[in-house]
């Protein structure tokens, strides 16, 4: 048999629609694909995966369960989908966003 090789674009594909799912929203949804190019993936030595993030956290939200509960979505989806060792998933959040209400507009709109 040959060798399957996963690239980071398909790893990074994998950890943005996780997070899409996580968020609610679409992966077409045009505001959200802001978040692809927040998205890099180191390898270690081992051929391990390390995900970086850059996101926004919704206001109210507890940060750091928000952020374990992503990161969680993240590790488990790529891990089912490539079977390598996600090591890490490391998140910076860089701003709090408006809650979306039941309708998907933001509550500052009501």
């Amino acid at each position: 048999m040959g060798n399957i090789t996963v690239s980071d674009n398909v790893v990074s594909e994998i950890a943005y629609r996780a997070m899409c799912s996580f968020y609610g929203v679409e992966p077409e949804d045009r505001d959200f694909k802001k978040y692809k190019k927040n998205i890099s993936i180191e390898r270690t030595p081992e051929d391990n995966i390390i995900i970086n993030i850059k996101i926004e956290v919704p206001y109210g939200e507890n940060l750091v369960n928000f952020s374990q509960n992503l990161m969680k979505v993240i590790a488990e989806n790529v891990t089912q989908m490539t079977e390598k060792v996600v090591e890490a998933v490391n998140l910076v959040i860089t701003s709090i966003t408006e809650p979306k209400n039941e309708e998907g507009t933001d509550s500052s709109n009501s």
